[in-house]
């Protein structure tokens, strides 16, 4: 999957190149005028409030290659950590304006895209998704019973980010990988997406052999952390297996959760034997997954109502809350859908 561009929202004038990394992205997948025009408004939108109502953000946009469950699509998040909006339903409402706006930004943005979802907590801060498709969604009954949402970061002063990550679904299971390349840079990426190309490839082995086979293929690389999830939601079980320190939880709709152990080591190089775990896929479960760009306490059980949002937007107040900000960054989040 492609990385997350992170732009720093801080003044005016960085709207203008927003908004132009936005509309390049647009093109770049193929979208018409109008689609473009859309997502260049809404990027305005969220930055305009972003300034107005927070004294500035970030700005998450990233292009998301066709899977299984949607056809491509372009992503726009954006972040802060404000005073939060204080009645979202009432604000989504166009008129509605506490910044002495015409009160049109957020309920553009619902109007805009193709779809979008909002939090925000009280002194915390919000979080604005805007998602646009290129195409139909598949029929209802041919989607995966998975909603993947996801970030991926780079480390600040780094072109690319040394993570990557990938999902396989079928109507009867879905497998995830996340891997984080050793180091930074390009080297670190290339390792991680050829831990990747191996899930892509044998897809339908237990996750033991696809990161035993991405083992031996990433010799000739830096080597990586790496941890693959198989979720049989017929058989209601998580089969797992993962070498160093890739983090992964299951989160009941309750909000309960399930701490999954890999072993140390880094694939590639020397690791302990490689070892599968199973664990109870639960009634409405979330699984989460993050490299060590973000803290070991990750979790999004102090956030009241995050488990019910999009996974992308998910994703991205888990990283606003927990980047250690000194490190590549990724989450990957598979909710029930």
């Amino acid at each position: 999957m492609p990385g997350t561009i992170r732009l720093r929202i801080d003044e005016q004038s960085q709207t203008a190149e927003a908004r132009r990394v936005a509309r390049l992205q647009a093109q770049n997948l193929g979208f018409d005028e109008t689609r473009i025009e859309q997502v260049a408004i809404v990027t305005t939108e969220v930055c305009t409030n972003l300034l107005k109502h927070a004294g500035g953000g970030e700005v998450l946009i990233q292009a998301l290659d066709a899977d299984a469950a949607s056809p491509p699509a372009l992503e726009l998040i954006a972040l802060d950590k404000g005073p939060g909006i204080g009645n979202l339903d009432q604000a989504l409402r166009d008129g509605y304006s506490t910044g002495g706006s015409s009160g049109h930004g957020l309920g553009a943005i619902v109007r805009l895209a193709s779809a979008s979802d909002f939090y925000s907590e009280t002194s915390r801060g919000a979080a604005v998704l805007a998602r646009w498709t290129l195409g139909p969604q598949p029929p209802a009954g041919k989607l995966p019973a998975l909603q993947i949402g996801a970030v991926n970061v780079a480390k600040p002063g780094q072109d690319v980010c040394g993570d990557a990550w990938g999902v396989e679904q079928t109507p009867d299971f879905s497998v995830l990988m996340l891997a984080d390349g050793l180091g930074h840079g390009i080297d670190a990426r290339t390792a991680a997406a050829e831990a990747v190309r191996i899930l892509h490839s044998v897809p339908g082995l237990a996750p033991a052999e696809i990161v035993e086979r991405a083992h031996l293929a990433l010799r000739s690389t830096r080597g990586a952390a790496l941890a693959v999830a198989r979720v049989d939601r017929h058989r209601e079980r998580v089969t797992f297996s993962g070498i160093g320190n890739i983090s992964a939880q299951i989160y009941s709709g309750a909000g309960e959760s399930q701490h999954l152990v890999s072993v140390h080591g880094t694939a590639g190089f020397q690791t302990a034997k490689i070892r599968e775990f199973e664990y109870p896929w639960p009634d409405r479960g979330m699984l989460l997954m993050h490299s060590d760009g973000l803290g070991t306490h990750t979790t999004p059980s102090g956030s009241p109502g995050l488990l019910l949002r999009d996974p992308s937007l998910i994703s991205a107040v888990l990283y606003r809350d927990f980047a250690r900000g000194n490190d590549d960054a990724t989450i990957l989040v598979a909710r029930a859908a």
